[in-house]
């Protein structure tokens, strides 16, 4: 008898390094306008060196940057805000902020590229709410190594942080969301934010091997809005792949 198994590529290493945060503490805090101003207060033009720097070139991935502003109301109000990409409205919201408290936005753009402007505008109910923070990250998402559907055995992501570190102002995280491995474009319903190992993952063409929970999974081009007494930024973080070591299936 002749046992018949698919032969198996090299073993792979995809390296992700990210890129330090690019963070802004005002000296002295802006006042917020009481209707939307011409000119968002936070603006990022997308440069390649924001990106984070992955080792092999993946066939395809897709970028998400976070986008972070954060003031204080003195005044109990309602904070208003407008997400822009390339001076598009995107997504607007508000959020209630009660008296001498802090705000923070985790504002998130799915699928950007070098040369987006991403904007925030804010602004304020009252007349004595302000502007001091802001910070800005990029991760990437649905990585596929090869140019075609390829099993993946095994597919182990031997490094997972949590991105991004913000250190500027009295920072906390409210959140870290978790990485979520596909399978056939399937989500597997499991989800990690360690180092784990998989025996077996199909990448497909649209979600590759993982999608990253915030930006994409939930929140695609939107914003978290988030209050604190004394955390400004009190944000919303990812937990990211940082190495995924593989071998693919020969079977086609």
């Amino acid at each position: 008898m002749v046992r018949v198994t698919p032969g198996l590529t090299s073993r792979k290493v995809l390296d992700i390094t990210y890129q330090t945060p690019q963070e802004t503490l005002l000296g002295t805090p802006v006042t917020l306008p009481i209707s939307e101003p011409g000119t968002p207060q936070v603006s990022y033009t997308v440069a390649s060196g924001d990106l984070p720097t992955l080792l092999i070139t993946p066939f395809s991935k897709t970028w998400i940057s976070y986008v972070y502003a954060a003031g204080k109301f003195v005044t109990a109000g309602t904070l208003s805000w407008r997400m822009k990409k390339n001076g598009s409205s995107v997504r607007t919201g508000t959020l209630s902020v009660v008296a001498t408290t802090y705000y923070t936005l985790t504002a998130c753009f799915f699928n950007i590229a070098v040369g987006d402007v991403l904007e925030i505008a804010l602004w304020s109910n009252q007349t004595d709410s302000n502007y001091d923070y802001k910070a800005f990250f990029v991760v990437v998402d649905r990585v596929s190594v090869w140019n075609k559907r390829r099993l993946y055995t095994p597919c182990n992501f031997t490094g997972v942080e949590a991105k991004p570190v913000l250190t500027l102002g009295n920072p906390s995280v409210q959140e870290t969301k978790v990485v979520i491995p596909y399978h056939l474009d399937i989500y597997l319903y499991y989800n990690f934010s360690a180092p784990t190992n998989f025996s077996h993952i199909y990448a497909g063409t649209t979600y590759g091997c993982f999608m990253v929970g915030l930006g994409d999974y939930s929140k695609n081009n939107d914003a978290y809005g988030y209050t604190h007494a004394s955390y400004r930024p009190y944000y919303v973080r990812q937990s990211t792949p940082t190495q995924i070591v593989i071998r693919g299936a020969i079977i086609d």
